[in-house]
């Protein structure tokens, strides 16, 4: 396997690379959360429209983006895989997040939780408004939790229901990004201040603005080159509002020790 090749800017940093490489490129042991939005070929009743990612309103033979057309069984494979190798990069007291929709839970929970990961819960993040589809139209996304051992209580206050809007479109710059309010409050449950969180399928990079807010590291891997460009845009922009953040990070912190 080439040597990944690191780009840091200001305190985070990212690869472009596949994800399970830039997991195996990762050391033992050393990060607190895998926090993590894979292309779960979501929302179709059938695998072709699964493919096509039909009932997200998408109408060509193109995916939204690389990996996201995959049959149930190749991303049952890739995400098993993702995670066995998030078990050997977690601390001792770590956690796997994983997004997914309700019709790829009995699928993906069991085969995660063969990484050796113990699946713990599930969280429920409420967008507040229906998406397309038919009949009782979906408003709602799961989170997967597994842990490696017993973790601590990073965040007391911590619900398995999530109430945030979602990104407005005219705003989202990833077709499937997840609101910065979110990702901080699944950073805030999974990771101390001061450590460090890992997105294998980065997107965007939104999970580095919600672990700077948080006052940690964030590592990141994306296979597609757009979108590297655009983290690295949106780490050199958390990095120009450092202290801006320094300062809220210190707040929620202050804040979480009051409980």
């Amino acid at each position: 396997m080439t040597a990944l090749k690191w780009n840091r800017i200001g305190k985070h940093q990212y690869t472009r690379a596949d994800a399970l490489d830039a997991l195996k490129g990762l050391e033992t042991g050393s990060i607190d959360a895998v926090i993590t939005d894979p292309p779960y070929c979501s929302g179709g009743s059938s695998e072709s429209e699964r493919v096509a990612a039909r009932s997200q309103g998408v109408r060509s033979d193109r995916p939204w983006f690389v990996g996201d057309a995959m049959t149930t069984a190749g991303l049952v494979w890739l995400l098993r895989n993702a995670a066995i190798e998030a078990a050997r990069v977690l601390k001792p007291d770590g956690n796997l997040l994983v997004f997914t929709d309700w019709r790829m839970v009995p699928m993906l929970a069991p085969a995660l939780e063969t990484s050796g990961l113990r699946w713990r819960n599930q969280v429920v993040w409420d967008k507040g408004h229906a998406g397309l589809g038919r009949g009782f139209r979906p408003r709602h996304e799961m989170v997967l939790h597994f842990t490696k051992g017993a973790t601590p209580a990073f965040d007391t206050r911590a619900a398995n229901l999530i109430a945030v809007s979602r990104v407005p479109g005219r705003s989202r710059v990833h077709p499937t990004e997840k609101p910065t309010e979110l990702l901080q409050q699944l950073v805030r449950a999974t990771a101390p201040a001061g450590g460090v969180v890992c997105d294998p399928f980065a997107g965007s990079g939104s999970l580095a603005a919600a672990a700077h807010m948080q006052g940690c590291r964030a590592i990141l891997a994306e296979r597609d080159p757009a979108f590297c460009r655009v983290i690295a845009d949106r780490l050199a922009s958390l990095a120009s509002r450092r202290s801006e953040f320094s300062v809220q990070s210190a707040g929620a912190r202050r804040f979480d020790q009051k409980k």
